[in-house]
């Protein structure tokens, strides 16, 4: 954990140094509180959405329970990924929370594993879509296809083939009882069957991700940045994406450091990306604050 924090704080003090603080600071102009309360009122549906699709995720489980105790679990939960590293902890307490309340240890689990995943999945099948139809993303696509003709990344192909290969030997070798491997398709038969569980996932998973992206661009409205939503919405996916790399807390660096490769790859001033991206990462933690409500709750519960 603690390579993770150093990870953040060495790629952030990278940037600063590489831009320059006062680069930085010209890139914000003056804060426009109106855009700073839509993107946190959007937050408030964000989270809102999100506990939905996790107590509707149990309920296909066979699990009960309460909308109101969904929300503040979610908010407790979210809060916990944004201030330790690798952004699955709370998601692992919110699971844990709600096994050792529940009689099904395992499917509580599982309800919590399947939500995220249903959410991570819409997340990159959204990112490809945008990145495939957006005209800013062209120029890149065409050079990145341009070196693959190259045969600059056959290597790349090639090794990458290799590691799932790998990956796929060591979970043979390691393949836990069928019992267990049973339960997990029988749950993810039962959160997304019958067609009409699927769609509410597919739903409620877009309607989550459009909320992140709505977000990230009143996040660049607030500090003043001028580009239009169309831009903001193209390379909104690409920092969303980084974020769930588990290497830094809360993405805080690598989200930097995408930002800066994107903005100057659209041709872009780097800079500008970096301190949006910033903006972003505050504007996330302000949303997830309410969570210290129910860490307090929770604080006092244990003395």
């Amino acid at each position: 954990m603690p390579s993770r924090w150093l990870a953040s704080l060495f790629i952030l003090t990278g940037l600063l140094v590489w831009f320059r603080p006062q680069r930085l600071i010209e890139q914000v102009g003056a804060l426009d509180g109106r855009w700073l309360l839509v993107a946190l009122a959007v937050g408030v549906v964000q989270v809102a959405l999100s506990a939905w699709r996790w107590r509707f995720t149990a309920q296909c489980l066979g699990l009960l329970m309460p909308y109101r105790q969904a929300l503040r679990e979610y908010y407790l939960g979210t809060l916990i990924n944004q201030v330790l590293p690798g952004g699955v902890l709370g998601d692992a307490y919110r699971a844990k929370r709600h096994a050792d309340q529940s009689p099904h240890k395992g499917p509580a689990w599982l309800a919590v594993i399947i939500e995220r995943f249903s959410g991570q999945l819409v997340l990159a099948g959204v990112a490809v879509v945008v990145m495939v139809q957006a005209p800013a993303w062209r120029p890149v696509l065409d050079t990145i296809g341009q070196l693959a003709m190259d045969g600059v990344t056959r290597w790349g192909v090639t090794l990458g083939v290799v590691a799932m290969a790998t990956v796929v030997g060591v979970a043979i070798k390691f393949t836990p009882g069928r019992a267990l491997w049973g339960s997990v398709a029988g749950s993810l038969r039962q959160a997304f069957w019958p067609p009409h569980r699927a769609g509410l996932q597919l739903v409620s998973s877009l309607a989550i991700v459009t909320t992140y992206m709505a977000v990230f661009v009143l996040a660049a409205w607030s500090i003043g940045v001028d580009q239009p939503w169309p831009v903001l919405l193209a390379v909104a996916p690409a920092l969303l994406l980084a974020m769930v790399v588990p290497v830094t807390v809360s993405g805080w660096g690598l989200r930097e450091l995408v930002a800066a490769g994107v903005w100057s790859g659209l041709g872009l001033d780097p800079a500008q990306g970096v301190a949006v991206s910033v903006a972003y990462g505050v504007l996330i933690f302000l949303i997830a604050a309410p969570g210290l409500l129910m860490w307090r709750s929770v604080a006092r519960a244990r003395h």
